[in-house]
């Protein structure tokens, strides 16, 4: 009888577990179907600007993270770029431009030409870069009633390039205004910028030293000693953040690893300084801007 009950049991086990699988099976192909009509109602929003094509989308039923594969971007004006993978774990679909977001995008390829980059695509050809390859991470919040954005991760990675990681904070937006209007009382309160080397300092070295006929050596030697004279002039007119920037920026030219670069004003200092006709030196202690070299190694 226990061998008969074993037996029976196996067999209900056997069915139970088949049940659940084609189940699973059913309900992904179903998930698969709905996420990739869901994918394709939002980009038909930008259908005018961009044309978006993907192979497959899924969205997670446990975190309803939207998951996207092998993206391709056609602009309207002629430009074009894929990605291999996109997952939105956060998505403002209620405002033209999101109020909220938060997302990576991996395996991102923009080809170097004249469509993409403009005449900025044979500076880059020449420095050795056939095709632009990076991942992208935001994750930003704008909060409507105190008309404050908050950038709380906005990091490029190029492994051929370099790795940025930024993060600010922006008073008196009004980001449903377009154009020239929205930054009209914009205030900056805060930033922070960490930039790693990944080879572009050293291209940019070597391309400008060829337009310019010396070696990479004697072109180094030359940026040096002018970023030294305006450290120099700096000191000279007591702005101690030019000063000590140049110096932080001197030691990263020279040995291009980690730079810090942090924007901390004394109090909100309006974005619109930055187009209002004043020198470097003067919005770098406008903005009480500070940098170290060789911080902490990016994540």
């Amino acid at each position: 009888m226990s061998g008969k009950r074993g037996g029976s049991f196996l067999r209900w086990l056997v069915v139970f577990v088949s049940v659940i699988i084609i189940a699973g099976v059913v309900g992904y192909f179903v998930l698969q179907d709905y996420s990739q009509q869901k994918v394709k109602e939002f980009t038909e929003k930008y259908s005018n600007a961009v044309e978006i094509s993907f192979d497959r989308a899924l969205v997670n039923p446990l975190n309803q993270n939207i998951m996207v594969w092998n993206v391709q971007l056609d602009f309207a004006v002629g430009g074009t770029c894929s990605a291999e993978f996109v997952v939105i774990k956060r998505f403002d679909d209620k405002h033209a431009i999101p109020h909220y977001f938060e997302g990576d995008v991996k395996g991102i390829n923009v080809p170097v030409d004249f469509m993409n980059l403009g005449t900025l695509s044979r500076d880059f050809g020449k420095m050795g870069y056939n095709n632009l390859r990076f991942d992208l991470s935001a994750d930003y919040i704008y909060e409507e009633a105190a008309k404050l954005i908050s950038v709380r991760k906005l990091d490029f990675d190029g492994k051929d390039i370099c790795k940025l990681n930024v993060g600010f904070n922006l008073s008196d937006v009004k980001l449903d205004s377009p154009g020239l209007s929205g930054l009209i009382g914009v205030k900056v309160l805060n930033g922070d910028f960490v930039l790693h080397d990944n080879s572009l300092i050293s291209r940019m070295i070597e391309f400008s030293a060829f337009s310019a006929k010396m070696t990479s050596e004697t072109y180094l030697e030359g940026v040096l000693e002018n970023l030294q004279l305006k450290m120099q002039e700096s000191r000279s007119l007591g702005n101690g953040h030019a000063e000590d920037f140049y110096g932080e920026l001197i030691e990263f030219i020279a040995n291009p690893d980690n730079i810090q670069v942090k924007v901390d004003p004394a109090d909100p200092v309006s974005l619109l300084y930055l187009f209002m006709g004043n020198s470097f030196e003067e919005l770098l202690s406008l903005y009480g801007v500070t940098a170290h070299a060789k911080p902490a190694q990016l994540n």
